[in-house]
């Protein structure tokens, strides 16, 4: 296991507060591509890829792991629903607990060297298809305040290469 067994716990639960929230989710995975050695977090659903969730998803993160814990997952990729990515792993995976671990794999275009996946299942949007780039990148910078009130920055960046 690549992952340490308390960083899989927390992100059970982070996935279980977002679901919690009535969030529609179709997945939620770690993803190492072969062509880096850092984890993607991926989280996919309906109307999913906002600012507005992805600050509600970091300020859920910042409650459940530590800064160190935190920089294991540089980048965080919400995908909506219609996305051809979430599309293909839901066909080829359906989970809503456990653990499943994805080694050596392409799935449309994305080379997966490894990955957790914790939860895959398919939902129907019926809105109309965004387009997605290949490439599109956004970056989200957020300021934490320290136990010593020190302002520290952290970079998370919002990509679409999926």
């Amino acid at each position: 296991m690549d992952l340490e067994i308390t960083i899989i716990e927390k992100l059970r639960g982070l996935l279980s507060t977002i679901l919690s929230l009535k969030k529609e989710i179709s997945l939620f995975a770690v993803i190492k591509r072969k062509d880096t050695d850092t984890w993607d977090l991926v989280i996919g659903g309906n109307d999913l890829r906002t600012k507005e969730n992805l600050r509600l998803i970091i300020r859920i993160m910042r409650k459940q792991f530590d800064k160190n814990e935190i920089l294991k997952f540089p980048r965080l990729i919400l995908l909506n629903s219609n996305h051809p990515f979430l599309d293909s792993i839901n066909k080829a995976f359906s989970m809503e607990g456990g653990l499943a671990e994805i080694i050596d794999t392409k799935i449309y275009n994305v080379f997966i060297k490894n990955a957790y996946l914790l939860y895959s299942k398919s939902i129907k949007s019926y809105k109309k298809k965004d387009k997605y780039e290949i490439g599109e990148k956004k970056s989200f910078s957020a300021s934490t305040r320290t136990s010593s009130s020190q302002t520290t920055s952290e970079n998370i960046d919002v990509v679409d290469n999926y």
